[in-house]
């Protein structure tokens, strides 16, 4: 009697060719709903003088800096507002899909035409690039520390073995000004309960830094479960600290975490924004019903700013950027229109 069931070889093969084509499939979709002008590797500079001149200004204070989403030739290029309501908005000429800065640097992630490609820009507090980075895949999250020492950033990519089914994430941490690498998280040991553990599925993704630039939260993804682990980036080591928090982001005075909480599974899996309190682990949900798939940043300690998508023609994706209290006391509300990726400065 015939073994009918496939070959380890041609399920290999299959697995290998879903991967391929998840990829692609993600890759077409995420250009064609976010048609942003592709960036080259030239400095980005200022549109003009004026806006260099509202920029040094602009920075004497507290700002936000954001990806602008408002239909137009600044369409998805870095911005920058002052937290005051309705204040106006500079623009810079460099292409982002990801953003964060500190007072003195800044890291812009962009997919590129010009060569093509997926490539980060570290930036100085004048605007201008200081290193270019090669991302191994699509743009997904960064994060600067907060002394501007090291960036972190994670890129989506094809499946590193047969095991692995559509995308994965490569996350990887640089040295700023030079770019030079310093870890890649898949490099680290992962202890749970005082024990090493081990898998080929393991994925790291959503770095964020405390005030040592050398210990780090971020999320590992691994065997169908989201876990929290907290690093140590000198001794190449995580240590597992919760489950389902995902995409941590730590507040300024670092007692909680805020983070993205999953719903559902698979194609139905929706995200909302919640807290947990790092000295009693205590999560709570926010009452935002609406899906978020955003590394949220801090407003303040008592607030905190996430986008939201509300347009996904095949023209043009829009998204606002929604702020609400972290006590759950209030209803949310729109921070800033037509803009994502916030990333607030406090000198």
């Amino acid at each position: 009697m015939s073994d009918s069931r496939p070959s380890r070889a041609r399920i290999a093969t299959f697995v290998v060719f879903v991967s391929a084509v998840a990829v692609a499939l993600a890759a077409y979709f995420y250009v064609a709903l976010d048609p942003a002008p592709a960036t080259s590797n030239h400095a980005p500079g200022i549109v003009d003088e004026k806006a260099s001149r509202a920029l040094v200004e602009l920075k004497r204070g507290a700002y936000v800096a954001f990806r602008e989403m408002a239909p137009g030739p600044t369409y998805g290029h870095l911005a920058f507002a002052s937290l005051e309501p309705g204040a106006p908005r500079v623009f810079t000429s460099l292409p982002c899909h990801r953003v964060h800065f500190t007072d003195k640097v800044g890291i812009c992630l962009a997919i590129a035409t010009a060569p093509p490609g997926f490539r980060g820009f570290l930036l100085d507090d004048a605007m201008q690039v200081t290193q270019t980075i090669e991302l191994p895949g699509m743009p997904s999250r960064t994060r600067l520390s907060r002394d501007g020492q090291f960036a972190a950033y994670t890129a989506f990519v094809a499946g590193d073995s047969y095991l692995a089914s559509g995308l994965s994430t490569r996350t990887r941490i640089v040295r700023v000004p030079s770019g030079d690498d310093v870890a890649d998280l898949e490099s680290f040991a992962v202890v749970r309960n005082d024990k090493e553990i081990h898998s080929a599925d393991f994925n790291f993704w959503g770095v964020t830094f405390t005030r040592d630039p050398n210990r780090i939260y971020a999320t590992l993804g691994t065997g169908g479960r989201i876990l929290l682990v907290e690093g140590d980036v000198a001794q190449r080591m995580f240590r597992v600290i919760a489950e389902d928090i995902e995409c941590p982001s730590l507040s300024p005075g670092e007692t909680h975490i805020a983070f993205k909480k999953r719903f559902g599974s698979g194609f139905d899996a929706w995200w909302q924004p919640a807290v947990v309190d790092l000295a009693t682990m205590t999560v709570r949900q926010l009452p935002e019903s609406k899906h978020i798939d955003d590394q949220i940043e801090w407003l303040d300690d008592g607030h905190i700013l996430y986008a939201v998508g509300h347009s996904t023609s095949a023209t043009v994706r829009r998204a606002d950027i929604w702020t609400i209290a972290i006590d759950g006391s209030s209803s949310s509300s729109i921070f800033l229109a037509d803009a994502e990726s916030p990333a607030v400065v406090r000198r």
